[in-house]
């Protein structure tokens, strides 16, 4: 039996991390609803995910907080904003287009689709990314990775906001205190889910 004494310690990403937390949410996310419709072909989706998250996870590095676990299992990618989820990733099309070939387009739609329904005007911390890899899902890696980040917006007084993918990690989610705003489908594919956690008052 493993005790809570085992559990690998949460740290914050740095530049030389950018591999490790790439890796981990690119293989922890690509069997999600979304994935499948980004990529449809399973065995072209893992190295269309990895490139993607290789394109963005050194943004989050360098303006957000990016978590990982020292064991690499689990890895979570938030940025503070003002508003809408804007980034500006040198030469980003270009990129894009390079990581992801054929499923340039639902890549574009998903950018587009999500900025639409971001909220703005608002103050608050976004939850781009969680994922724990599948043979450690179940432990409580990605309650422990918010539970991180939430002290933080609870001190500050600000909401937080994501995307759940699917009504199962909106369930994860809506434990520790998300409650859902607007589902909204990426063109023909899957629903998101909304989220927004509003800041706790200790």
């Amino acid at each position: 039996m493993t005790s809570t004494s085992t559990a690998p310690a949460i740290r914050v990403a740095g530049a030389g991390d950018t591999g490790t937390v790439a890796a981990v949410l690119a293989t922890a996310l690509d069997d999600t609803d979304i994935a499948h419709w980004l990529v449809p072909d399973r065995s072209e989706r893992i190295e269309v995910y990895r490139r993607y998250f290789d394109l963005v996870t050194p943004w989050f590095v360098e303006h957000g907080t990016v978590y990982v676990t020292a064991d690499g299992a689990a890895a979570a990618a938030w940025v503070r904003l003002d508003g809408k989820f804007e980034p500006e990733i040198a030469d980003y099309d270009r990129r894009l287009a390079a990581a992801c070939g054929e499923a340039t387009g639902r890549f574009v739609r998903l950018d587009e689709d999500m900025l639409a329904a971001h909220p703005d005007g608002l103050a608050h911390d976004y939850l781009a990314f969680l994922g724990v890899r599948p043979e450690r899902q179940g432990q409580g890696l990605g309650s422990r990775l918010l539970r991180e980040h939430h002290r933080i917006t609870d001190e500050a007084g600000l909401p937080a906001y994501l995307e759940a993918t699917g009504r199962r990690n909106a369930a994860l989610y809506g434990r520790h205190g998300y409650a859902d705003t607007q589902p909204f489908h990426i063109g023909d594919g899957p629903p998101l889910y909304a989220m927004l956690r509003p800041p706790r008052v200790p």
